[in-house]
């Protein structure tokens, strides 16, 4: 059995996104900041503290975005219940990525 969706981010989640090519680590530090680092494949080692948006949709469905120093441009589309994102990510240099990956999360504390 797996635990309950969580119903929105709190300060303290933790969240990877398995994409195929990659897994970033998303961490949310505050209400306002969180930090993204890739923890496995393509950029291996990245990481930026950033301002984020985060925008619940309806119940365990939140659309969170932000813009890394480096200047690329990342929305997730977090479906938490089926552990599932949908991500649009406009790079500073490259093409326009559409992704799909399953979420494994832990919760505040």
């Amino acid at each position: 059995m797996e635990p309950e969706a969580l119903p929105s981010l709190r300060v303290g989640d933790v969240l990877e996104i398995q994409f195929p090519a990659f897994t970033p680590r998303i961490t949310i530090e505050t209400q306002n900041t969180l930090t993204v680092e890739i923890v496995a494949g393509d950029n291996l080692g990245f990481a930026d503290t950033v301002d984020y948006d985060a925008v619940a949709l309806r119940d365990g469905l939140i659309m969170l975005s932000w813009q890394e120093h480096i200047g690329s441009t990342i929305v997730h589309v977090l479906d938490l219940e089926a552990r599932q994102a949908r991500t649009v990510v406009t790079p500073a240099k490259g093409e326009l990525m559409r992704l799909a990956g399953r979420i494994e999360f832990t919760s505040a504390s």
